[in-house]
């Protein structure tokens, strides 16, 4: 009986482990020229995250990039996303949708007036044929400077 109880335990920590394992791995940078924030993912064979521009409204939560304000830098554009996203229809969303497998890269163009960190969270989602993984959101930090080569206002 003892034996028994404790190989439920060990599969059922096995198991959850496994899960619990990450399916993507992220990157946060700054670039000094042209002075940009980037970020970028490697996503497990297999599984795919949401595109930023999704529709909520389908079921699957949209990639979501939110940067606190910082009165020492200033936004030149909003996120722009250099990977190519698929479309496919999703029978468990009734929907189609749009999505990156294997990678993910976005950029923000940004103007630093004095070093500063930049704070922010992403939000994500992550699916397989079979299943969808809850979301998750992670705060990130990136220290950034005044690039040499931009000119000041």
């Amino acid at each position: 009986m003892r034996t028994a109880l404790l190989s439920f335990v060990f599969f059922s920590l096995l198991s959850t482990w496994a899960f619990s394992q990450e399916k993507i791995q992220w990157s946060f940078d700054y670039v000094a020229f042209p002075s940009s924030i980037q970020i970028s993912a490697k996503i497990e064979n297999g599984w795919h995250l949401y595109t930023l521009d999704l529709d909520p409204s389908i079921g699957p939560v949209p990639t979501q990039i939110v940067l606190e304000k910082n009165k020492l830098l200033k936004e030149l554009q909003p996120f722009e996303v250099s990977t190519e996203a698929k479309k496919s229809y999703e029978a468990n969303f009734g929907a189609e949708v749009s999505y990156y497998e294997h990678e993910f890269h976005a950029f923000k163009r940004i103007l630093v007036k004095k070093p500063t960190i930049v704070k922010g969270e992403l939000t994500y989602m992550l699916c397989d044929d079979k299943r969808c993984l809850p979301p998750k959101t992670i705060p990130f930090e990136i220290k950034v400077k005044p690039s040499e080569l931009q000119k000041p206002n």
